[in-house]
């Protein structure tokens, strides 16, 4: 992104704001946090969801689905329960509905039949809304049907042990099916949940939407704390969808808006002038900073200790030096692709998962996957170098210096060119 700071410093080639051609960035010093707004019990309530993602038969992202994060009652569970963990569903959905949902994406929410014989599909019917239900009988189809014909997306649950959703199949827009289950033969989209293995996604149309560990690597070590749960849902959404995604994350999560407004104000974000807010902060970084800033901010978490701020000062200097090595020559798919594996190369310590389940999880490119396991290709000499900066191993240093013909003296400025940029998110993180 261009600044409209007429006298911009620089950090040349492989900046926060890498892309496929160098640009200038700004640099600006760290200001205060405005967070005196009170938080709503609403706020306080709605920051315990989150965005599934869900893939098309390729891996792109195609739709999420609004759940609760970590927590899903069991079919045995007290019907008190299973209300209040529907209330908070809603109340979640309210509250991003109220603030405008504007992303392109169709964002999938699962209610119960009391839901459905409610007013609130209606309340908070919005273009990008998918109602998500089970159909028991006949009364269950005919207000499903009614409320699909007064303009609402609906998409029941294809059960071959019910007939009244098997007659009524060709009749829906959407319609959810199990992964084991029988593909039916109708013009709907087919939403498939429970996909755990490649022969099983292949059984299934291209133009299906896919949910399953397959897909987003949703199967979390059972020791996996609350808080790296939220910051792997942030760094998912950083790396795979757009700004809005973004926005209406740290809507949900109000908690982790400060200390994302505090680096997007500090040297690393490189505003031309100070943001007021995460969201608005979000808008005038543009989507690839954005991503960065926010990616950071996941490594790092709402409260950062001395090891968080270490690992995302380390992560940061990676991906300077791999982004300024690229511009140097090194024969890298782009600096923008180098940067991100940089980054990416703390997260399982940072995240505390292994490199595996993070490359399902975050739905990694190859080179970016192949990179981060260790495997002989470009970008993965180019972190072996990375490494061997930080350790100063001169042996490996000359090494890879000669494998990827750029002079040693070269390496050395730009490895110090990007300690010195990242150190200046330390102050953002204190």
């Amino acid at each position: 992104m261009i600044s409209d700071d007429p006298h911009p410093s620089r950090i040349i080639g492989g900046g926060i704001n890498t892309g496929e051609s160098a640009q200038p960035v700004v640099v600006t010093q760290m200001l205060g946090i405005d967070n005196n707004d009170p938080v709503r019990e609403e706020a306080l309530r709605a920051r315990f969801l989150s965005f599934d993602p869900l893939f098309d038969a390729a891996s792109n992202l195609v739709a999420h689905q609004l759940v609760l994060r970590g927590r899903a009652a069991p079919a045995d569970a007290p019907p008190e329960l299973r209300q209040m963990e529907e209330d908070m569903l809603l109340t979640g959905l309210y509250s991003l509905t109220q603030g405008g949902l504007t992303g392109t994406l169709p964002l999938l929410v699962k209610i119960s039949t009391g839901v459905l014989f409610s007013d609130i599909p209606r309340q908070l019917n919005h273009r990008q809304l998918v109602w998500c239900m089970d159909i028991d009988n006949e009364q269950h189809l005919g207000r499903a049907l009614a409320l699909q014909d007064a303009g609402l997306a609906i998409c029941p649950t294809l059960n071959w042990n019910n007939a009244v959703v098997q007659e009524s199949a060709s009749a829906w827009r959407y319609l959810t099916c199990h992964a084991d289950d029988t593909p039916p033969a109708v013009d709907a989209t087919l939403v498939v949940e429970g996909v755990r293995h490649a022969h099983t996604q292949a059984r299934w149309p291209e133009n299906a939407w896919f949910r399953g560990s397959f897909f987003s690597g949703d199967t979390q070590p059972a020791d996996i704390s609350h808080e790296q749960a939220i910051q792997l849902d942030l760094l998912a959404i950083a790396l795979r969808e757009p700004v809005e995604t973004l926005v209406q994350f740290f809507r949900l999560n109000p908690d982790m808006a400060p200390r994302m407004l505090a680096i997007a104000n500090s040297q690393v974000g490189g505003l031309s002038r100070p943001a007021e807010s995460a969201a608005h902060a979000l808008v005038m970084l543009g989507p690839q900073r954005a991503s960065r800033v926010a990616a950071l901010l996941a490594l790092t978490g709402k409260l950062p200790t001395d090891t968080s701020r270490h690992y995302a000062i380390t992560a940061l200097t990676r991906a300077l030096f791999m982004g300024k090595i690229t511009r140097l020559g090194a024969p890298a798919e782009s600096a923008a692709t180098a940067f991100e594996i940089g980054l990416l190369s703390i997260a399982p310590h940072a995240l505390s998962l292994p490199v595996e389940a993070l490359i399902r999880k975050l739905g990694l490119s190859a080179t970016s996957a192949r990179a981060l396991s260790a495997h002989p290709t470009p970008e993965g000499a180019m972190l072996q170098l990375a490494y061997a900066c930080e350790n100063n191993d001169v042996e490996a240093l000359a090494a890879y210096a000669q494998k990827l013909e750029i002079p040693l003296h070269q390496i050395s400025v730009a490895y110090l060119d990007a300690l010195i940029a990242a150190s200046a998110l330390d102050a953002a993180l204190h």
